[in-house]
């Protein structure tokens, strides 16, 4: 609350300064006129509007005033000049010959401003020619301002030409802004600058921050789903979580394969801080030529985050405001009480047990685990924000609230954002800044019930009639409703991070930047068990408590200098080269202790039983890296474009000799439409080709790589493996290899952009190949005294190549009425193109000794590698007629293939069957503007992937059934069933668990309404209203939650991508929002 309060004061303290009148002290003799009046306005907030031609050739003039208003100190300056003035009641101050001066009179302009579609355009700024005196656009490109009669007003916008409106007496300006003469010349950043796009030599996607807004979602990263091809978003569902990305496919096998954040030059892995509000603009650096400049971190991507800035210009106040309810898309329709009951006894039966539920009729319950462990969950996000400035000093400050209820009962996640971006202008050639942002989160986290509400037997009620938690005997899974109200995890964090930078001018055409960046990180985690057992009935355990403290500081220095000049007109050089040195540091303690009071107020650990009390773990972390890098790039003749990137890396993560690595990167473009054999056609617009070449590093490799072999006094000293002498002593815990390197990455990139049709058709098409040499655990013989004989070599190459298509269309069809359309996909082969020893890396257990993925030559990373299923046996005589079979086969039993023939059922029978990974996936967006109504929607999909039931792979004991499979099953009586017996074994692994992973789903559709700026005479300046669905339709083939899966358990493995054993769903949300400004 205190540092809200410094912010806040902060920020209207700069407000104050930009706006206030105040009284003006000035001393000066025969100065310019100019010199003069700017003098005032450095003093006041005065802003002065005149004809530089009226001023020229003026004498001199002095003034001498002391705490005067404007009125005392204009009339001592402009005496005996003939100028004469007109103070207006926006602080403005025209000039004007004294016989003239009389005629000013103020106007108060409003209109609205779009693009050729009709699509408004918000933050357009709207300057008074002559003065710097201005204001900008609202959210529905509406705008209010008072003018001088006659003053010409000045509509600048980002990528579309400048455009001029006298105002003539007006009262309304309605303007449509035409695109750049080229939209080649956007700026574009790449990475410790910016570049036109006509420079660009690399892949580079821009998403504006206004569509990322759009979505009820909690990053940034959630919200790029779909926007822009080579992305792919796996969308988690539990609140507070942040997606998986993968940029151009899986590059690492072991380590962790999504990309790297760049926030304001602030690196960081993590981004569930940053409120998506905030953002202006995001760019995604897809391949190694615009990589390059982040070497050993960019290997598996760049996604770069600006947030907004303020601009020059009057207060601006944004409020925005939705809430929304949280529900599950869909649920797996199990088998109700009677069905699995009967489908139980008959499982029994067939092991010669007796049926568990001999009366059918005395069935008392038919329980729906699913509804009693979600909800309909509420969804809040409220954000304000302030920004303007002056010539010398620009702001922008922002507060938000985001709640996030989830779908599962008595869990919620609260973030509160702060956000302070400040720049200063200390004089013309130095600056300095600061962009900060503070978040403080709390979630209260329950475990996923959606397994054991999957496996849970409806015949067993939540409670019974006296109050005991119900639960069926013999059951292997917790009662979720128990589980949930009995154990209460909450996590809380408090982050702060930002940077400070200072800008240098000293000479022409150079420019210096030093800035220091940090992210700043304290959590408390406190785990508390109330004394229940959840798998047993009327048995207690001792409650427990686990509390952990942590936290991480990494810090950066950053120092660069650029050197930016043309020459003779035609040829244009710009050289970046800098230095930086970071430190990341991070440290936990876990205590853990037993009988603990279950009131919430007595949860410390000095309640708990003293002898119980034991530390569990105490660690930290510590990396260190340094970095050189540099970029130069050239342009002749604004069409040939060359551009090459040096980095020198040095990691602590690696030994003495391997700790530096250098990357690098080449590439060059053509604007082949700005070529005189060009001018006559009529075809394209806009025409660029582009290629590149780089080669990248990785040090985020997995922790037994990255250090020495540390040994342990906790572990007896091995001869071997078991029943082999084992004596006290100290014994090694894992290998490592001390000639550990960088992971690598090399690939090319070539793409053509265009625009056609007087730029209402525009579009890219690109071509990548990479190759990434990567780390695998290698098994070697046992040595003396070591526990675990597998150490990590980088010893696969993993390839990713593929094709990128956007094509987007943008038209105004009459003057009311636009509309835009966009189609973006990625075709990916991801393939492993060689092991070192044609090992093999398995993955993906289940739990059950088997494993459901390989990795080997020739297949993708985490493939799946099962059995096929060729049929299910429908007699005790097709069972004895076949020879490769599961040990106890019977009737109704699957039957596989015997891939080679030899009569045995055993790996080698095993085939590769596709994995996670999609070989295609897209985004579609589309909408229209008609008059004030405003429409959008956004769609997501991918295909060629597959997945891995694993809950209804690993049906255990007494657990339920889908009700699909209980009710198709094989019987006696029905020989032809599809589905197999009811059974209480684990079956091999099969192509019967494997699915298709293909889905389309309609992310996001808006509808929204602007009211006109001109019926609001309470200081609005735009109002729109509007609803949004997320997530409200999805097209899939797969039977289970949600298509969207990463790995086992919620983890980060590419080995174990894309099997489900109770995932968090991704959920539908209904929500109604409005945006106000001020």
């Amino acid at each position: 609350m205190k540092l809200t309060l410094v912010l806040l004061t902060a920020c209207l303290q700069v407000a104050a300064n930009t706006f206030s009148q105040g009284k003006i002290t000035l001393k000066m003799e025969t100065s310019d006129i100019r010199k003069v009046l700017f003098a005032i306005e450095k003093k006041s907030s005065y802003r002065f509007l005149f004809d530089e031609a009226m001023i020229k050739g003026k004498p001199p003039v002095s003034i001498n005033v002391e705490n005067a208003d404007i009125n005392e100190a204009l009339g001592q300056a402009l005496h005996n000049t003939g100028i004469a003035y007109k103070v207006l009641n926006t602080n403005l101050v025209v000039l004007k010959e004294a016989a003239t001066a009389a005629d000013i009179q103020e106007v108060r302009v409003t209109g609205r401003v779009t693009d050729a579609a009709g699509t408004p355009l918000p933050g357009v700024t709207i300057a008074i020619k002559g003065s710097n005196m201005g204001t900008t656009t609202g959210d529905d490109g509406s705008y209010a301002i008072t003018v001088p009669d006659g003053a010409v007003l000045v509509f600048s916008y980002v990528g579309f030409a400048t455009q001029e409106e006298t105002v003539g007496g007006r009262t309304s300006i309605n303007v449509t802004l035409q695109p750049s003469a080229t939209s080649l010349d956007e700026a574009v950043v790449v990475g410790y600058g910016t570049l036109r796009r006509s420079q660009v030599v690399g892949s580079v996607a821009k998403v504006d921050g206004k569509e990322l807004a759009k979505q009820p979602v909690l990053t940034a990263s959630q919200a790029l789903q779909g926007k822009a091809s080579g992305i792919q978003i796996i969308a988690p569902g539990d609140p507070g979580s942040q997606p998986q990305v993968r940029i151009r496919g899986t590059n690492t096998v072991s380590g962790d394969a999504n990309p790297v954040y760049v926030v304001d030059g602030v690196i960081t892995d993590n981004i569930t801080s940053i409120n998506t509000m905030d953002i202006a603009s995001v760019e995604v650096l897809k391949d190694a030529a615009s990589q390059a400049i982040y070497g050993s971190r960019a290997a598996n991507g760049v996604i770069l985050i600006t947030t907004k800035k303020g601009t020059t210009g009057r207060l601006r106040v944004d409020l925005n405001a939705y809430t929304g309810i949280r529900s599950m898309t869909s649920k797996v329709k199990m088998a109700d009480a009677r069905t699995y009951a009967q489908y139980t006894n008959e499982a029994r039966g067939y092991d010669n047990q007796e049926p568990m539920f001999p009366d059918l009729d005395a069935l008392e319950y038919n329980t729906d685990w699913f509804d009693e462990v979600t909800r309909a969950g509420l969804l809040q996000n409220y954000n304000v924000s302030m920004s303007g400035g002056s010539e010398k000093t620009t702001y922008y400050f922002s507060a938000g609230y985001f709640s996030d209820d989830g779908i599962v009962r008595n869990e919620n996640y609260e973030r509160a954002n702060f956000r302070l971006n400040n720049a200063y202008k200390i004089a013309p050639f130095l600056e300095f800044g600061h962009n900060l942002n503070m978040s403080v989160t709390r979630s209260k986290n329950k475990p996923s019930p959606f397994n054991d509400a999957y496996r849970n037997a409806p015949t067993t009620p939540v409670r019974f009639p006296n109050g005991d938690y119900g639960l069926l005997e013999g059951l292997s899974v917790a009662n979720p409703v128990k589980a949930n109200e009995q154990q209460d995890h909450t996590n809380k964090r408090i982050r702060l991070q930002g940077d400070v930078y200072a800008l240098l001018k000293p000479v022409k055409h150079l420019s210096i930047r030093s800035s220091f960046s940090f992210n700043r990180s304290n959590y408390d985690n406190l785990n508390y068990n109330y004394a229940y057992d959840p798998i047993s009935i009327g048995t207690d355990n001792i409650s427990s408590l686990e509390v952990e403290d942590g936290k991480s500081f990494y810090y950066n220095f950053d120092n660069n200098a650029t050197y930016h000049r043309t020459l003779a007109g035609r040829h244009e050089i710009i050289a970046t080269l800098g230095y930086s040195a970071e430190r990341n540091t991070s440290s936990r303690l876990i205590v853990r202790g037993n009988n603990v009071p279950p009131q919430s107020n007595l949860w410390y650990m000095e309640y708990a039983d003293p002898t119980s009390v034991q530390l569990v773990e105490n660690d930290g972390t510590l990396v260190q890296r340094a970095s050189l890098y540099s970029r130069l790039t050239y342009t002749f003749d604004n069409k040939y474009n060359l551009s090459g990137v040096l980095r020198r890396d040095g990691s602590s993560n690696f030994p003495v000799n391997n700790k530096w690595g250098t990357f690098y990167s080449i590439g060059g473009s053509w604007v082949v439409s700005r070529e005189r054999f060009m001018q006559n056609q009529k075809l394209f617009d806009e025409l660029r080709i582009r290629a590149g070449y780089g080669k990248l590093g990785n040090d985020r490799v997995p922790s037994p790589v990255a250090s020495l072999s540390p040994v342990s006094q906790l572990d007896n000293y091995w001869f071997g493996g078991n029943g082999y002498p084992i004596v006290p002593g100290i014994s090694i815990v894992e290998l490592r290899d001390a000639t550990v390197s960088w992971e690598e990455t090399k690939g090319i990139d070539a793409g053509l952009e265009f625009t056609m049709l007087r730029q209402r058709l525009s579009g890219e098409v690109t071509y990548y190949n990479k190759l990434s040499n990567v780390y695998i655990p290698v098994t070697l013989v046992a040595l003396a005294g070591d526990k675990s004989n597998d150490v990590f070599s980088r010893a696969a190459d993993v390839r990713n190549k593929g094709v990128e298509i956007s094509l987007n269309w943008s038209d105004q069809a009459s003057e009311n009425f636009s509309y835009h359309a966009g189609f973006n996909v990625t075709f990916n082969r991801n393939n492993v193109e060689k092991v070192q020893g044609s090992l093999q890396l398995k993955g993906g257990s289940l739990g059950n000794g088997e494993v459901v993925t390989n990795t080997v030559e020739g297949e993708e990373v985490g493939s799946f590698w099962v059995y096929e299923v060729t049929g299910i046996f429908k007699t005790q005589e097709e069972v004895d007629a076949t020879k490769a079979k599961i040990t106890g086969s019977k009737p109704g039993d699957f039957q596989y293939r015997d891939v080679n023939n030899d009569g045995v059922l055993n790996d080698l029978d095993r085939m590769f069957v596709g994995s996670y990974q999609p070989r295609t996936y897209f985004g579609l967006n589309a909408g229209f503007n008609w008059k004030q109504l405003d429409f959008s929607v956004d769609c997501y999909g991918n295909t060629g992937n597959k997945i891995y039931n694993g809950k209804k792979a690993i049906r255990i004991g007494n657990d339920n059934i889908e009700a699909a499979r209980a009710e198709n099953r094989w019987t006696p009586d029905n020989i032809n069933g599809t589905q197999p017996r009811a059974s209480n074994t684990i079956p091999k692994p099969s192509t019967y668990y494997v699915e298709s992973g293909d889905f389309f789903r309609i992310n996001n559709v808006t509808l929204g309404y602007s009211l006109p700026a001109q019926q609001w005479n309470i200081g609005i300046s735009a109002l729109r209203v509007y609803a949004s669905a997320q997530n409200p339709f999805i097209a899939k083939k797969y039977s289970g939650f949600t298509p969207e899966l990463p790995g086992l358990n919620n983890s980060n493995n590419s080995l174990s991508a894309g099997i489900e054993t109770g995932i968090y769903p991704v959920s539908t949300t209904y929500m109604f929002g409005v945006n106000v400004s001020f």
